[in-house]
């Protein structure tokens, strides 16, 4: 990782933070916490459960004061996320999952799973009270047969560098995330982007194949063939399901490729914006180069007052020099040494490792427009007005991120067997816009999620003044109170979720005793 390529953004990525690592538990301390912990009232069935995961998987279930409880709560990427789980629960298989659904089902404990943790919505993946389930031990990697088509079978506990180092080493890749330390689950099961995506689609696009425990403990594997509806709801609908325990990943050969990240300073933002403004020209633009993709990411630090902007540039060619499709990036001065050249795609993902930094409070919010030259000074500058707003909260960094959804990511969607998004290509393309804000203090929370909301909804009204607006919202960037599946497929989606949800968990555990995620009961 070359710290000195993200001075921009210094105040928030200067530290990484290690993933840390497990030593194993103190299974007498587990035991004797359950008796002298005062949790308060009202966690009848936790204590129940966490009793019931204790005898049966003692390794793998702790109380606070055993060391797996910790460790597991070390694992979140935002402090927003960090609550106070009755007790977690670690598996290794899907086998201990379905055991722990029985307990957790027939003690009515409610529940929270975690896979890399890196979605920051407080209760989208931890619970207070209830039984955290880290699924960092499902990290079992194997390429395999499914249905005549070669897939990498990877758990939901990896992080995406951990995928990408393993499916290297034997000459292939797969349609996955574009940040390494991001964890393989939530991604894919809200749709997930990657660097790929013209050439294959959303990052679920290409899973052959779930491994699902289901509310009724039984494990499923779920393709076109055997679940077609659960199928098309596990890519873009998140955890309204079940459990996924693995994906199989269609592979594809490995090459080289052209790529890195680069910073301009406040002055060069207006090229930046208008590289990017050519970028996605219709008929002409960089985006019609299908192996390109291109993530401009504009920075206000509240304590300096100072504007910057940080860019990733991509290419799937094993080149030297910029394609024409991108050399508008490539000849703006950068403040810092470029690390754009032609590398290895592993090497590639070590630039990600800046969002590894787990020592602040974080949101995403999201929101969509048409992708047209004219919507991305449009945004800037409502961004700019926006920032220039805020208070000097410690530590606090605003983060605006374009990503281009290209036609023909929309496209390759629908062509490799489509999902529950279904975004018509003829509405495209679309910019997907994020802000992501860092801070360090819980006092500003309230502060913070008011200025991001505030902020996003002036793009969306005066967007919808002028025409520029696009309804969908992209449930990896998005806050729990945005109405995400409502925007997929122009509303026909939502019902079809719903009817997935009720044929496969008539219960509605994962609407009721799942704590985290995006509910369709509830939406």
């Amino acid at each position: 990782m070359k710290t000195t390529l993200f001075t921009a953004a210094a105040t928030f990525v200067g530290s990484i933070v290690a993933n840390p690592v497990y030593k194993g538990d103190d299974l007498a301390a587990s035991i004797v916490e359950e008796r002298q912990y005062d949790y308060g009232g009202g966690y009848g069935g936790a204590s129940n459960a966490c009793q019931q995961l204790i005898r049966r998987y003692p390794q793998l279930t702790a109380y606070p004061s055993g060391a797996l409880y910790p460790y597991e709560q070390s694992l979140f990427w935002s402090k927003t996320t960090i609550l106070a789980p009755y007790c977690v629960f670690a598996p290794k298989t899907a086998q201990d999952v379905a055991g722990a659904m029985r307990i957790l089902v027939a003690t009515n404990t409610r529940f929270a799973m975690r896979s890399g943790g890196h979605m920051p919505n407080p209760g989208s993946n931890n619970v207070n009270g209830g039984v955290l389930i880290g699924l960092d031990r499902l990290n079992s990697t194997k390429i395999a047969q499914v249905g005549g088509v070669e897939v990498a079978q990877v758990g939901p506990g990896l992080r995406w560098a951990q995928v990408y180092e393993y499916t290297s080493k034997l000459g292939k890749m797969v349609n996955g995330g574009r940040y390494s330390p991001v964890g393989v689950g939530g991604l894919l099961i809200g749709g997930g982007l990657s660097y790929f995506g013209s050439q294959n689609g959303w990052a679920s696009n290409l899973v052959v194949q779930f491994e699902v425990v289901l509310a009724n403990s039984s494990i499923v594997y779920v393709n076109k063939q055997s679940y077609p509806d659960l199928y098309w709801a596990l890519k873009g609908g998140s955890s309204n399901f079940g459990i996924v325990t693995r994906y199989d990943l269609k592979t594809f050969p490995l090459n080289d490729v052209y790529a890195g990240f680069f910073n301009q300073n406040a002055a060069r933002i207006p090229a930046l914006l208008k590289a990017t403004e050519e970028y996605i020209t219709p008929v002409t633009g960089g985006s019609l180069d299908a192996r390109t993709s291109i993530d401009v990411t504009i920075f206000f630090n509240a304590t300096s007052r100072l504007f910057s902007a940080t860019t990733s540039i991509f290419c799937n060619a094993s080149v030297s020099v910029a394609p024409p499709s991108l050399v508008n990036f490539t000849k703006i001065p950068t403040t810092a040494p470029s690390t754009v050249r032609r590398r290895t795609y592993v090497d590639f993902e070590t630039d990600t490792e800046f969002s590894a930094d787990r020592s602040f409070r974080q949101l995403f919010r999201g929101t969509s427009l048409k992708s047209r030259p004219v919507v991305v000074k449009f945004a800037y500058d409502i961004f700019k007005t926006k920032a220039q707003t805020l208070k000097p909260v410690p530590g606090l960094l605003a983060v605006f991120v374009y990503q281009p959804l290209t036609v023909a990511l929309l496209r390759k969607s629908r062509a490799n067997g489509g999902d529950a998004m279904d975004l018509d290509p003829a509405d495209g393309p679309i910019m997907a816009l994020i802000i992501n804000v860092a801070w360090k203090n819980a006092a500003d929370d309230v502060y913070v999620n008011a200025w991001a909301k505030d902020l996003l909804d002036t793009v969306d009204a005066q967007a919808k003044a002028k025409g520029y607006f696009n309804p969908f919202i992209f449930l990896n960037d998005a806050q729990p109170d945005q109405r995400v599946f409502a925007s997929y497929g122009k509303g026909t989606s939502f019902p079809k979720l719903r009817a997935a949800a009720a044929k496969y968990d008539p219960t509605q555990v994962f609407q009721k005793l799942d704590a985290g995620g995006f509910k369709v009961s509830t939406q």
